[in-house]
C-alpha cells in the first residue's frame, strides 16, 4: 500500500518515467527501501486502471519510447486522503532470520553463530552505506533540494541507521544468549 502512495507522492512533485520512479523512490527512502521494476510497472498499471495516474509516450531515438507518468486529480485526492487519515500500528516483524532460528537446534550453536554473525556483518555494511548517505545528502550533483526535502530525507536516513543499529544490538544479545547457553550445557 505505501508503495503505491509514495509513486503518487513522487508523481505529485513532477511526471517520471519508470526508471525515474524507482531512483526517486529508493534516494527519498534513504536507500534501504529498494523496489523492482516489476513492482513498479504492476503498481503503476493499478494506478492507470484506478484513475490515479495517466501517461504519455515520450518519443526517443535510438532507445524504446518512455511511458511518462503524471498524477490525476483523483490520484491527488487519493494521496491527500492517505496522508490526512494516519493508521498507526506496529510493523510486522518478519524476517526470514527469525524462521531460520526458530527451526535451528540451539543444541548446535556454530552454524547459529555463523547466521547471526553473517547478519551482523550485512547490518554493518549497511550503516556504513547511510552514513556515508547521510554525510553526501547534500552535496549531490542532482538537482537541488529544498530545505525541507533534505530533511525529509536526512530523517529516513537516520530511521534505517537507528533500525540496523538496533538489530545489531539484537544479534549481540543474541549471540551472548547463546554462547552462555551452550556454556551451561556443556556442564
Amino acid at each position: 500500500m505505501s508503495v503505491k502512495y509514495g509513486l503518487l507522492g513522487i508523481l505529485a512533485r513532477k511526471p517520471q518515467h519508470g526508471y525515474e520512479l524507482k531512483r526517486s523512490f529508493e534516494q527519498i527512502t534513504g536507500g534501504f527501501w529498494e523496489l523492482n521494476y516489476g513492482q513498479i510497472y504492476q503498481t503503476l498499471d493499478r494506478l492507470e486502471q484506478d484513475g490515479f495516474v495517466t501517461f504519455s509516450i515520450e518519443q526517443e531515438d535510438n532507445v524504446p519510447d518512455k511511458k511518462v507518468y503524471e498524477i490525476t486529480q483523483s490520484g491527488r485526492s487519493a494521496l491527500s486522503d492517505w496522508l490526512e487519515q494516519p493508521d498507526p500500528k506496529p510493523r510486522p516483524l518478519r524476517d526470514e532470520l527469525f524462521i531460520r532460528l526458530a527451526v535451528m537446534s540451539p543444541y548446535d550453536v556454530e552454524p547459529i553463530l555463523d547466521l547471526l554473525g553473517a547478519h551482523y556483518d550485512l547490518y554493518m555494511k549497511k550503516m556504513a552505506q547511510l552514513t556515508r548517505a547521510k554525510q553526501q545528502l547534500k552535496s549531490r550533483p542532482e538537482a537541488p533540494k529544498t530545505e525541507a526535502e533534505l530533511l525529509v530525507e536526512d530523517l529516513l536516513i537516520d530511521v534505517g541507521l537507528f533500525h540496523a543499529e538496533a538489530d545489531i544490538r539484537w544479534l549481540e544479545h543474541c549471540e551472548a544468549k547463546l554462547k552462555a547457553f551452550a556454556a551451561k550445557a556443556k556442564n
